[in-house]
């Protein structure tokens, strides 16, 4: 799966923003950009209409103009620097784990790690397809036998045939000699 190309936030800020009327309460080009801004500081479209002021809808409305191609190529951009921003602090919850307050009578008294385990095994196989991806858990392993215990396996099948030899002979031996004192 390919990776889209990193956005530097000075390329997600490079854009023309959407000509339209100028109004104090409507997306001047200054809105625009402070809007780009925090959409890519946050990921999260709703936030960042709260934080310039403008509803989600009139941000969609915006969005969907016939001439704002540029407009919607720095949001998919902010948005993919926000993916970006959320996939390190989940490689850092995985590698560090997450503070758990300790409480005692009410004060906190220390704290623990917790670590998502499921995090950690989400991040590897997505990240690692191919050493930890999905397909693996339909494939059947069959382990081979070590080759110490092959080699010790044979060599015991080897010596229990020799004494079997051994026995079988002596067993020979002394029917025969009980058959000669028979005879003679």
């Amino acid at each position: 799966m390919e990776q889209p190309e990193s956005s530097s936030p000075s390329q997600i800020l490079s854009f023309h923003p959407v000509p339209g009327r100028l109004r104090h309460d409507g997306w001047t080009p200054r809105k625009q950009v402070e809007f780009i801004e925090a959409l890519a500081g946050s990921g999260c479209v709703e936030e960042a209409c709260r934080r310039v002021g403008r509803s989600r809808q009139s941000a969609y409305d915006l969005r969907a103009r016939p001439e704002a191609g540029p407009f919607r190529e720095a949001w998919e951009a902010a948005l993919e620097h926000g993916v970006k921003r959320m996939a390190d602090a989940a490689f850092s919850r995985a590698i560090h784990g997450v503070a758990i307050p300790i409480y005692y009578k009410g004060e906190q008294v220390g704290e623990r790690r917790h670590y998502d385990e499921r995090l950690t095994m989400f991040m590897l196989r997505y990240y690692d397809p191919l050493r930890f991806g999905k397909w693996l858990d339909r494939q059947r392993f069959e382990r081979a036998e070590d080759g110490a215990a092959r080699l010790l396996a044979m060599r015991i099948s080897v010596l229990l045939e020799a004494a079997y030899d051994w026995l079988f002979r002596k067993i020979d031996v002394r029917r025969a000699l009980r058959q000669q004192e028979r005879e003679g």
